[in-house]
């Protein structure tokens, strides 16, 4: 909350529409804007069709509930092939193996710390992250609280994290190669007889032909290639199996690798074939009061493939194309090719894969606007900005993150300062667009959201019995965003049921709640839960057997030569706070971890000065000599690069202007199921600079 109080109060943020003019940016009225900006992309729509304007979603738009709401019909309305987000450089391969096996890419078991007594955490830092895909205040706390109560923590990764350093044992693996060491555990489980599914028995499939798969995978054959010996990964194996609630956690770092979706795979696989999935201690799914999980008895098609890039023929995932993909799309010259672009909420120059290439391709294109509150290294590059409201400017309710949260719960936050009059939040943006686009007004819009979302309700069995008009009466003191989550909030599973006088939530109960509302703790939920054919969880899904032979050709590659990988730090979030005093001052944090070993052989001088070279570019970058990166591995973190003189970031630019450790990954390689890009296990080639 004190970020937002932050950026809020950051003299150099947007709080009206900004045009381009030459080297000046010229304030203007919301209407003029607002015309010129659907003006512009109706033409290019009429004239080149829907696919020549592309898209980019960034990641702050998960923590706004309005723009969460009214992004799918945005996304509907421009119906373009050329849509990019963040998650493509982030969860993408959870979504898709949440999919594959539970029947929804949102549904994510998360890690009960409060009941589990050996919690194996690869590829995250909770302490610093708060616990990505597992919400926990605390986290330092709640790690360390496992241990007190005589538990277990053991952290897989290629440096001693923050939370590496909490735990009680900490094993190297190198970058990338999680998904054969994860194999590895498999065929030992089936080896050392530990397979036992408990309950999930009933209703699990593929465990035999998993055996199959898993075979070549021994802790001999991985061993050499991941760092990680087979005695240690035999006792992590029995220790796990020993343990009364134990489970086995992944994030980032398993995704955004090569083998980002088979990674993420196993580890369900893992916690399956344990009997630890929906388990208390375990892996277990939340029950967001929105209903959003809530079982609807059918079982949904599989968003995936059904169109694909012009340049690559890479398959879509979620209606997105890989955000890895972007330059080369903008770039290209075909028949629809990109004339004009979109970004809201992002900054893919910092944030994708080859960003440099990404800022020129923009620069080549007839019209982009960026619904953005910065003049950033992205932005920059817009003709029109469009500002919304802050976080603290506008009425939030924790959608997303609630769902992923260590107990269920609901929590309203109100408008804490009133914005000035005039501003627009970004879903009002959304819907001005959209609506002179196509010759509507914003309200007839919110009237298609409102009639959409009661119209689905009351087809299903369950509120059958409701009369439209009804419940358009008792939402009715509501307006826009909040009005749709009272539907949602009383159609949830604790709401009132639209029943008078009812004793279930509802959004004015909620609001009579300032500290939010507890519901209970996580409680099982398979196999009611699942949306799948049978409501079975299958393990084993073409999907994931087409790339396996991919993997098994990983093992006969040497681990040789360094390979870069990123971090964070708790006073970033990714490349956002950095124009705020009060998080960017400091020491640079853009700094490159190199391992004692690694700094005397090259050269290396802790302060000194490295060049870090890939297939795609070098940067020279201030070093910092530390033994908790494993030998071979160097560490950048992301976000950085703010030396771009059309921005207005000052603070970044003085504070932390750092280098872009995106401008060092290359662009091509992808983890193929789930069209993640490659930002974790990059070739690279560190020197001593030259003079």
């Amino acid at each position: 909350s004190q970020a937002f109080r932050y950026v809020y109060e950051d003299p150099e943020r947007l709080r009206r529409p900004v045009r381009r003019e030459g080297d000046r940016w010229v304030e203007i009225g919301w209407d003029e804007a607002l015309d010129e900006v659907a003006g512009r992309l109706a033409a290019v729509r009429e004239r080149h069709g829907k696919d020549a304007i592309a898209m980019y979603y960034g990641n702050p738009n998960g923590h706004n509930f309005h723009t969460q709401l009214y992004t799918q019909l945005f996304i509907t309305m421009l119906d373009t092939e050329r849509f990019f987000s963040a998650g493509s450089v982030d969860q993408q391969p959870q979504n898709l193996v949440c999919e594959l096996l539970f029947g929804d890419p949102w549904m994510f078991p998360i890690p009960d710390l409060a009941r589990t007594d050996f919690f194996v955490c690869m590829g995250a830092n909770p302490v610093v992250s708060q616990g990505s895909l597992m919400g926990v205040a605390d986290a330092r706390g709640r790690i360390e609280a496992i241990s007190e109560r005589g538990g277990r923590v053991v952290v897989l990764d290629p440096r001693r994290t923050e939370t590496a350093g909490i735990a009680d044992e900490h094993l190297f693996i190198r970058p990338g190669t999680d998904a054969l060491f994860l194999f590895a555990w498999v065929n030992e489980l089936f080896a050392s007889g530990g397979v036992s599914l408990g309950r999930l028995a009933s209703f699990t499939d593929g465990v035999e032909q998993l055996r199959e798969l898993a075979a070549d995978f021994t802790p001999e054959a991985v061993a050499p290639v991941t760092g990680v010996d087979a005695p240690a990964l035999r006792r992590l194996v029995r220790d796990f199996a020993e343990a009364e609630a134990p489970v086995l956690y992944g994030r980032i770092g398993l995704c955004t690798q090569e083998f980002g979706t088979l990674a993420s795979w196993l580890v369900y696989v893992i916690n399956v074939l344990t009997g630890r999935l929906d388990a208390e201690g375990g892996a277990m799914f939340g029950r967001p009061a929105t209903g959003q999980f809530e079982p609807t008895g059918e079982v949904p098609a599989l968003q995936h493939g059904r169109f694909k890039s012009r340049v690559r023929g890479v398959p879509e995932y979620m209606a997105m194309l890989p955000a890895s993909c972007m330059a080369e799309e903008l770039e290209w010259e075909g028949e629809d090719a990109v004339r004009a672009m979109i970004t809201v909420a992002g900054n893919p120059v910092l944030s994708v894969p080859n960003g440099k290439r990404v800022g020129s391709a923009m620069d080549g294109l007839e019209f982009v606007v960026a619904l953005d509150i910065y003049i950033n290294e992205t932005t920059c590059r817009a003709d029109i900005i469009l500002p919304s409201t802050t976080q603290l400017e506008h009425s939030n309710y924790e959608f997303l993150f609630s769902a992923w949260q260590q107990g269920n719960y609901a929590r309203y936050s109100p408008v804490v300062f009133e914005p000035e009059d005039g501003a627009l939040h970004q879903y009002q943006i959304f819907l001005e667009i959209l609506a002179r686009m196509n010759g509507m007004s914003a309200g007839d819009l919110n009237g298609m959201m409102l009639d959409g979302m009661i119209a689905r309700l009351t087809a299903s069995p369950a509120f059958a019995h409701l009369d439209a008009d009804a419940i358009k009466a008792q939402t009715a003191a509501h307006a826009d965003g909040e009005r749709l989550l009272d539907i949602m909030l009383r159609a949830g599973p604790y709401g009132d049921r639209f029943e008078d006088g009812g004793d279930g939530l509802s959004l004015e109960r909620l609001k009579a709640a300032p500290h939010g509302v507890e519901l209970g703790p996580l409680t099982p939920q398979l196999p009611g839960l699942l949306r799948t054919a049978g409501q079975r969880i299958s393990l084993v899904h073409d999907l994931i057997c087409a790339d396996i032979p991919r993997l098994r050709q990983r093992l006969e590659r040497a681990s040789t030569g360094m390979v870069l990988i990123g971090r964070r730090h708790i006073r970033d979030m990714n490349s956002w706070l950095h124009n705020i005093e009060q998080y960017a001052r400091g020491d640079d944090r853009c700094t490159l971890l190199v391992n004692p070993l690694d700094a005397s052989r090259i050269g290396l001088v802790d302060g000194g000065r490295a060049l870090v070279r890939s297939s795609v570019g070098e940067l020279e970058v201030p070093v910092a000599v530390s033994e908790e990166m494993m030998p071979g591995v160097v560490s950048l973190p992301h976000g950085f690069g703010h030396n771009t003189a059309r921005t207005r970031q000052s603070v970044a630019a003085r504070r932390q202007p750092g280098v872009s450790a995106n401008d060092l990954v290359d662009d091509g390689p992808l983890d193929l199921p789930s069209g993640t890009s490659v930002v974790n296990g990059v070739p690279v080639e560190v020197l001593v600079p030259a003079g």
